[in-house]
Protein backbone atom coordinates (compact mmCIF):
# COMPACT_ATOMS: atom_id res chain seq x y z
CA UNK A 1 0.00 0.00 0.00
CA UNK A 2 2.40 2.29 0.60
CA UNK A 3 4.03 1.99 -2.70
CA UNK A 4 1.15 3.32 -4.54
CA UNK A 5 1.44 6.15 -1.94
CA UNK A 6 4.13 6.57 -3.02
CA UNK A 7 3.25 6.70 -6.72
CA UNK A 8 0.51 8.73 -6.31
CA UNK A 9 2.98 11.48 -4.22
CA UNK A 10 5.50 11.20 -7.18
CA UNK A 11 3.23 11.36 -10.02
CA UNK A 12 1.35 14.60 -8.67
CA UNK A 13 4.72 15.85 -7.86
CA UNK A 14 5.70 15.68 -11.43
CA UNK A 15 2.15 17.06 -12.78
CA UNK A 16 2.95 19.84 -10.62
CA UNK A 17 5.92 21.07 -11.54
CA UNK A 18 5.30 20.58 -15.18
CA UNK A 19 2.55 23.40 -14.40
CA UNK A 20 4.98 25.37 -12.73
CA UNK A 21 7.10 24.72 -15.87
CA UNK A 22 4.80 25.65 -18.47
CA UNK A 23 3.81 28.82 -15.46
CA UNK A 24 7.34 30.29 -15.73
CA UNK A 25 7.69 29.52 -19.37
CA UNK A 26 4.73 32.19 -19.91
CA UNK A 27 5.93 34.79 -17.34
CA UNK A 28 8.89 35.11 -19.62
CA UNK A 29 7.59 35.52 -22.55
CA UNK A 30 4.68 37.99 -20.90
CA UNK A 31 7.86 39.86 -18.97
CA UNK A 32 9.42 40.09 -22.21
CA UNK A 33 6.99 41.59 -23.97
CA UNK A 34 6.60 44.03 -21.21
CA UNK A 35 9.93 45.13 -21.58
CA UNK A 36 9.91 45.03 -24.96
CA UNK A 37 6.97 47.88 -24.73
CA UNK A 38 8.77 49.76 -22.11
CA UNK A 39 11.41 50.34 -24.42
CA UNK A 40 9.38 51.18 -27.54
CA UNK A 41 7.62 53.50 -25.19
CA UNK A 42 11.21 55.43 -23.77
CA UNK A 43 10.39 54.93 -20.25
CA UNK A 44 12.24 55.76 -17.10
CA UNK A 45 15.69 54.01 -17.31
CA UNK A 46 15.62 53.30 -13.97
CA UNK A 47 11.88 51.13 -14.13
CA UNK A 48 13.29 50.03 -17.16
CA UNK A 49 16.15 48.58 -15.23
CA UNK A 50 14.07 46.85 -12.77
CA UNK A 51 11.91 45.40 -15.75
CA UNK A 52 14.89 44.13 -17.03
CA UNK A 53 15.90 42.53 -13.49
CA UNK A 54 12.34 41.28 -13.07
CA UNK A 55 12.90 39.29 -16.61
CA UNK A 56 16.10 37.80 -15.87
CA UNK A 57 15.10 36.68 -12.46
CA UNK A 58 11.86 34.79 -14.00
CA UNK A 59 14.43 33.51 -16.90
CA UNK A 60 16.60 32.17 -13.66
CA UNK A 61 13.70 29.63 -12.75
CA UNK A 62 13.39 28.04 -15.76
CA UNK A 63 16.47 26.08 -15.32
CA UNK A 64 16.20 25.31 -11.87
CA UNK A 65 12.66 24.32 -12.32
CA UNK A 66 13.70 21.99 -15.09
CA UNK A 67 16.43 20.45 -12.94
CA UNK A 68 13.47 19.83 -10.23
CA UNK A 69 11.26 18.22 -13.06
CA UNK A 70 14.11 15.96 -13.89
CA UNK A 71 14.75 14.65 -10.88
CA UNK A 72 11.53 14.13 -10.02
CA UNK A 73 10.72 12.21 -13.00
CA UNK A 74 13.96 9.93 -12.62
CA UNK A 75 12.46 9.24 -9.22
CA UNK A 76 9.10 8.05 -10.70
CA UNK A 77 10.67 6.29 -13.29
CA UNK A 78 13.00 4.46 -10.45
CA UNK A 79 10.01 3.72 -8.18
CA UNK A 80 8.09 2.34 -11.53
CA UNK A 81 11.11 0.12 -11.65
CA UNK A 82 11.00 -1.47 -8.52
CA UNK A 83 7.30 -2.48 -8.66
Amino acid sequence: MATLRNLKIKTGTCKRLVKEFHSYEKEVEREAAKTADMKGKGADPYDLKQQENVLAESRMMIPDCQKRLETSLAELKGTLICI
